[in-house]
């Protein structure tokens, strides 16, 4: 039973990622950076201001990802 709808959530939340957040995010379907401006401040600045969303949601991936990860390797005698 868990594992399907570990199934169905994560096609939803594909469903969702493919519809909604990528053709918003990323209008050209790159990013484009500046050559004249390429550095840690430039990067970050963009990170931070034009690619904020992406970036958040990255984020929250990568916390669900880990936190799977611990979940699923939690052995039966360490609860």
């Amino acid at each position: 039973m868990k594992n399907k709808l570990a199934i169905i959530l994560a096609i939803l939340l594909f469903v969702v990622m493919t519809t909604f957040i990528q053709p918003s995010a990323f209008p050209n379907g790159v990013i484009s950076i500046n050559a004249g401006s390429v550095g840690n401040g430039a990067i970050t600045h963009l990170m931070f201001t034009t690619y904020i969303l992406p970036f958040e949601i990255i984020t929250f991936l990568l916390l669900a990802a880990m936190l799977g990860a611990m979940y699923l390797g939690e052995r039966e005698g360490d609860k």
